[in-house]
């Protein structure tokens, strides 16, 4: 698809510029590195990824206002990845989970981790497509990565150092640390890993990866209940993302 080669050319241009950053950051001073992560983490990472893409795109595990929808739209756009190819990608991984049709599991081939960046997994067959936008979305969704350069050019008004070492640079953290921390080791087993169901994937929980992921450790809640927003099932476990859509996106009434 047409959109699948402008994402790879995104993600070429966002590592580049991360690249560019940490030598900016060595030879200058470290302040642009530091609101650079602090947006990706905040922005891209939290918002944009893990309640916007994953959480309401890819499961619809909340409800919320057509507004807040439209929000969470374009906070997913800050990521450099189409949200619909994201949820498809996504539904898929859950429903073959470390078997051989799964896009991305180290447990097929080590490289297969690499697939969210590289668009490359040993899996060859199809994905099923099934509805992730609601009709006036996928009309403006034609034009997403317009959009995204939008985001770039509006930075740089403000400075050519906020778009290209800001908003360029949160794709990039995002694959990284997607490939690392949700790919990769949520699906082995670490020290602080622990399994509160029994599933028949290799998913777990990690202790570490809970604190530095914000709720997204907690990845073998999630392969039980994957509609449930909330990922901690325990009650010494805390979900801070499922907090935000709590006091901030869901409607109350759900």
């Amino acid at each position: 698809m047409q959109y699948l080669k402008v994402q790879s050319l995104i993600s070429i241009a966002a590592l580049a510029c991360l690249i560019a950053l940490m030598w900016y950051a060595v030879q200058t001073d470290w302040i642009w590195l530091v609101i650079s992560y602090v947006y990706y983490k905040l922005v891209v990472g939290l918002l944009g990824n893990q309640i916007a893409q994953h959480r309401y795109f890819s499961h619809r595990s909340f409800a919320t206002t057509g507004t807040k929808e439209w929000i969470l739209y374009f906070l997913s756009l800050t990521t450099g990845v189409n949200p619909v190819f994201y949820a498809l990608a996504h539904r898929h991984h859950h429903r073959y989970s470390d078997q051989p049709r799964d896009l991305h599991s180290v447990h097929n081939k080590w490289t297969d981790v690499l697939s969210p960046l590289s668009r490359q997994t040993s899996y060859t067959g199809e994905i099923e497509i099934s509805r992730v936008l609601a009709a006036e979305q996928r009309k403006i969704n034609h034009y997403w990565p317009w959009i995204f350069l939008g985001y770039v050019i509006l930075a740089g008004l403000i400075d050519w150092r906020c778009a290209v070492f800001v908003v360029l640079t949160g794709p990039a953290w995002n694959y990284l640390h997607m490939i690392l921390f949700r790919v990769l080791l949520v699906h082995l087993k670490l020290p602080g890993s622990y399994r509160n169901f029994n599933t028949t994937d290799h998913s777990w929980n990690n202790r570490w990866i809970q604190v530095l992921d914000w709720g997204e450790g907690l990845h073998n809640n999630h392969h039980r209940w994957p509609q449930r927003y909330n990922q901690a099932t325990e009650p010494n476990e805390f979900d801070p993302a499922a907090w935000i859509i709590d006091q901030f996106i869901k409607t109350k009434h759900v």
